[in-house]
């Protein structure tokens, strides 16, 4: 393939990505179709599936690349640039709160990728919170491992209420929550250099 053809190429595959992510956010997986994606992009459905060769596939390339943006979103231990960042784009939010709750069901294509997501979530912010317990960097009274829970739940809830009511200072909201359960001085420290983060 020609350079020309392959750039063009990554563009039109980019562009299907989002538009596939706006469509899945509306609707769920289970509410959207190719159709849909393809009339957005006036395109054939045989042409989206040209590049992604299904609706599953297409799925799970639009987490997968939304996920790997959020990555480079968390140089803090407590993913606070993640959650204001997300205060921003209302879109990958409500993307990732409607799939997640469908995911919930067993029979869902992208089921066991959430599972084991929750669960690498989990285990890796527990390892950074026995980090810092250790290093007296938040109080040692803490459950590293109920603490990654809670964490997560604050978050993803959070979200589901800021989509419902717009208004809400999310990253407002998480702030007050991460200083009342480690301290604001705990929370509010950035001068030690924590271990690369997770993809939340």
């Amino acid at each position: 393939m020609k350079r020309g053809e392959y750039a063009k190429t990554a563009e039109r595959r980019r562009m299907i990505l989002e538009t596939a992510m706006e469509v899945f956010a509306e609707s769920g997986f289970r509410g959207a179709s190719i159709r849909e994606i393809a009339a957005r992009m006036n395109m054939t459905d045989t042409g989206v599936l040209h590049h992604f060769g299904g609706k599953v596939k297409l799925l799970l390339e639009v987490i997968k690349q939304k996920e790997a943006e959020d990555s480079a979103q968390l140089a803090d231990p407590f993913a606070r640039r993640l959650v204001a960042r997300n205060a921003e784009r209302g879109g990958t939010v409500r993307l990732f709160t409607t799939l997640s709750a469908e995911a919930t069901d067993p029979e869902h294509p992208a089921h066991e990728h959430f599972v084991q997501r929750y669960a690498r979530l989990r285990h890796e912010i527990t390892e950074r919170f026995t980090a810092m317990a250790d290093a007296d960097a938040i109080p040692r009274d803490i459950d590293p491992a109920m603490a990654a829970r809670l964490m997560l739940a604050v978050m993803d809830g959070l979200q589901l209420q800021w989509l419902l009511d717009p208004a809400m200072d999310m990253d407002e909201a998480y702030g007050d929550f991460i200083e009342r359960y480690f301290g604001p001085e705990v929370a509010r420290s950035s001068a030690i250099d924590w271990p690369a983060q997770p993809a939340i």
